[in-house]
This record gives C-alpha cells, structure tokens and sequence, in this order.
C-alpha cells in the first residue's frame, strides 16, 4: 500500500538522497527489485522504496538495532478525543508484525473507549486497584495483602495485564518454591497460594470489564496446600479422656508463670485468648468481680514497626471469656497486676502513660506485642517446658478441649472460631468417626424397638 510521507506519523522524515537505492531504514540494496517494496512518495513523486522487512516509511514503526538485535519500535498516537495534550505510546518488538498488531490494537482501544487506560492497566496497577475496591478490610489485612501480591508485583509488575500469560504464572510458582526469598530460601506453599490467588482476584475484575478477554491465573495448576492440621499442628501433647485429661507443659508453665508480673495475663493466655485480644484488653474490659474478660477489640503490629488497635479480627473474635471458671484464681492475679501498676503509677509521677490497657511497662504504655510473643519463649525455657510458639498454646488447649468431650461448636466459640474453621483446623478427619457415632446412635433406635 502506497502512503504519503509522514500521513500516519503525524509529522514528516526526510527521505535519505539515495532512498531509491537503497531501503532507507535497514540499507538492503534494491537493485531492480519492486515486487514487495514499498514505495515512499512526496505528492506524486515516489522518492525512495522501503524493503519487505522493513516499515513502511509512513508507518509509525522504526527499525531498530539493539545489542546487534533488530527490533521494531512502534509510536502511536493515543489522544482522547479533544484533548488539549497529545498522548503516544511507545513499545518495541521482536516482529513487525507484533508492532502492527500493536498499534491496531491501541487505535481501536482509543476508538472505542476514548482513552488507552484499559490498554496501560499493569499487573501492579490491577493489584492496586483491586486492594483499593476491598473497603471494609481492617488495616492488618490490607497490608498482609499487599504482602501476600509483593511477589507478583517483583517479577512481572510493569508487565500489562493483556501480555500476561499463564505460563508466566507458571513460572512465577516455581520461582517462588526454587528460592524466590531475598535469602534464597523457598516461599512456603501457602505463600505461593496466597500470591496467585490475589493476583487472580485482581485479574477477576479485569475479565469483568472487558480488558482481558480470560484470567490466566486460574488456568494454571496450584500446588497442594500442605498447611498442617490437626494432630500435626505444634502443640503441647495431651492425655487422657474425660476428666483424667490432662497436659503436664500447661501444668508447669502455670506454676512459673503466677510468679511473673504479667501472670494475670498469662493465665489468660491459658483461657485461650490470642495474643491480639490480650495485647488489646483494657481493665474496663474486666469484670473482676465475675471474673470474666469482654473481647472488643485486637491489637497488632503492622510491618513490624507500629502498632495498630482495631475491630476484633472476626465477629467471633468479639466474646465474653469466664476467666475464673477456666482457671481459678486468675482475679487474683489480676488485681495484683493492677496494685503493682498502681505503685509504678506513683513512681513514675508525670512519666506515666495512662494507657488504660492491662498488659503495660513500667511507664504504663502498652506493652508491644512481639515482645509478648519473646517473654513467653523465655518462660517457656525456664519452665523446662517445650519452646512453642504462642498461638499454639490455643492448639493445645483446642485439643485438650475435645479430650474432655466439649462439642466442636463449644470449642470453637470459646477460641472466637466459626465452627467450620474449628473443624477444618483441629478435627480435619472427623468425618469417619462422626458418621460412626451418628450410625450407632441411630442404631441403638432400631435396637430398643
């Protein structure tokens, strides 16, 4: 096809003298050849001929050599309607024949939609925008979101939305589970999962409004998710059935425990409270005449630096645990908190922090969360008790739970667990030796009659 000088470039190139000779772009000799090359014309006048592998020269393509590498940039206009400023994109490729498709693809995107914001949405910009749309999301949540996506972000960030393939996905995965840590150790399954489920999430909305035509994340196969449950979970091991059951660690780390200055909390540790409830608590909070805690609210750490106080994780969170029925003598301990706060009050006179919560320093502000997490490892070792982590302390008492023949919903409602969650955590297969108990009580019917 003949075009004119700069008609789709928008402006005009000078025509080198011997264009006729040879192509202007890549330097191919013409010889006596005219089959495949295009002419350049000036008005009527055909100035030069460009060759068959090379733009045409009023296309907005120019061949390009990089690292010995011939390439084909191609520049488009993307102007909506009416703008005052202009607007062009830019992308090389390997193909002309990609950067034609390129530059058809970004012209009936502008046509059709009055803007190129659809065609230039990246994977990180989807991300973002997909985390903006989830309002209701607690700030702790939010952030480990944008945690969980950093992955994807890293390898193909920049990458549009529209380029992207499942077998970039792929790849990911396995970088990922080869040693994607700065570190170079693996991301746990879970990681992985997390990563490309976020990312199929954002690609979701994409589909929805027509800039990708499928979500290449969910075409890809997930790992298995190897998550430990049940018996597997770390816990401190429990015996016995009934009210022979027992756990000799909850034992002597109680013993320890009563004599520290936080021993009211611990012993609310040992009710099954999480170390977000506790950190949260506050003493109107408590009804130390009853002897129970109202759980209103959580306290975290968001990225490891400040600490965030907010809605309880889930409505299930938001209970009333009877602290002094679970473990006797917790009132106690916990007035004793408080004398001791009292006396700290006194001496630091104006220093003090009037926080209100009831785990403190000596300057009455709320004690950091982590450093919880550190002095209850060293309780740990001093009562010659295994090391744990803190959150299982309420696997242990999840387990000890069912060895006294507490029903999963009770459990679960005195942890703040749905009942789906309960079971899937701690009882994940119940399903033979619940449909057993269900047969034999159903048969003891049959029997009597």
């Amino acid at each position: 096809m003949t075009r004119e000088v700069g008609a789709s470039s928008g402006r005009s190139r000078t025509v080198p003298a011997d264009a006729l000779k040879l192509c202007p772009s890549c330097g191919e000799p013409r010889g006596n050849r005219r089959t495949g090359w295009n002419p350049i014309m000036r008005g009527r006048e055909v100035v030069g001929y460009a060759c068959p592998a090379c733009p045409e020269w009023g296309e907005p393509i120019r061949r390009i050599e990089v690292g010995g590498r011939v390439r084909f940039r191609a520049t488009v206009d993307a102007s909506p309607p009416g703008a005052a400023k202009r607007q062009q994109v830019k992308r090389t490729f390997d193909t002309i024949e990609a950067a034609r498709a390129f530059i058809t693809d970004v012209r009936a995107e502008v046509a059709e939609r009055g803007s190129l914001a659809a065609h230039e949405l990246t994977v990180a910009r989807a991300l973002d925008e997909w985390l903006a749309t989830r309002s209701k999301l607690r700030p702790p949540t939010r952030r480990n979101y944008a945690a969980q996506y950093k992955p994807v972000v890293d390898a193909f960030g920049d990458k549009p939305v529209r380029e992207l393939r499942a077998a970039d996905v792929e790849t990911l995965i396995a970088s990922m589970l080869g040693g994607g840590k700065r570190d170079g150790k693996p991301f746990g399954v879970w990681a992985v999962r997390a990563a490309v489920g976020r990312l199929a999430q954002a690609l979701d909305r994409a589909v929805r409004d027509g800039i990708v035509p499928r979500n290449v994340a969910r075409l890809v196969e997930m790992p298995s998710d190897e998550r430990a449950a049940g018996e597997k979970l770390e816990h401190w091991p429990t015996e016995g059935h009934g009210a022979a059951a027992r756990c000799v660690y909850l034992d002597q780390f109680r013993k320890l425990s009563d004599e520290h200055r936080d021993a009211g909390a611990w012993r609310l540790t040992l009710c099954g409270m999480t170390r977000a409830d506790i950190m949260g608590l506050r003493w109107n909070d408590l009804d130390l005449d009853v002897g129970q805690a109202t759980v209103r609210q959580g306290r975290v750490i968001l990225d490891g630096r400040e600490d965030y106080t907010g809605d309880t994780k889930s409505a299930q969170r938001r209970r009333t645990v009877p602290f002094e029925t679970i473990e006797p003598g917790t009132i106690a301990l916990l007035r004793r908190m408080r004398a001791q706060q009292a006396a700290e009050r006194l001496a630091a006179g104006r220093a003090w922090h009037d926080s209100g919560y009831v785990v403190v320093n000596e300057l009455g502000e709320p004690l950091r969360p982590e450093l919880y997490s550190d002095r209850f490892r060293a309780l740990c070792r001093d009562a010659g008790v295994p090391v744990i982590n803190l959150h299982s302390v309420r696997h242990t008492l999840a387990f000890m739970l069912h060895r006294l023949g507490v029903t999963p919903g009770d459990a679960a409602a005195l942890l703040g667990h749905t009942v789906q969650v309960h079971l899937a955590t701690y009882l994940p297969e119940s399903g033979a030796s619940g449909i057993a108990a269900a047969a034999a009580a159903l048969g003891t019917l049959r029997t009597a009659s």
